[in-house]
């Protein structure tokens, strides 16, 4: 029997793949089909009034090497982003002050 963590893992995994295959790269999202995961896996969680601008943003935040596209490392780290926001453990946390260099 699967554990529910092995199933969210696999989700994660088969959901990058289903839709990085759209535009022919199958390492990396383009805006496009972030855009679509985004529309279609998260409805409840994508702002209707999302304008082309905003996914401008999240794509250059999300994108870290800036290559205008989002590999794998990226997108798993934005997922975990997105849950340490949305733990209501860490929902109230005050922020670590960075560290200093």
């Amino acid at each position: 029997m699967t554990q529910n963590l092995e199933q969210a893992l696999a989700t994660i995994v088969v959901t990058f793949q289903q839709y990085c295959h759209q535009s022919g790269d199958k390492h990396k999202l383009c805006q496009a089909e972030l855009k679509e995961l985004l529309r279609k896996e998260l409805p409840t969680w994508t702002p209707t009034e999302f304008r082309e601008c905003d996914y401008d943003k999240l794509m250059s935040a999300l994108d870290t090497n800036k290559d205008c596209e989002v590999d794998f490392e990226e997108y798993v780290h934005s997922l975990a982003r997105l849950c340490l926001f949305c733990h209501e453990h860490f929902r109230d946390c005050r922020p670590e002050p960075p560290c200093p260099q």
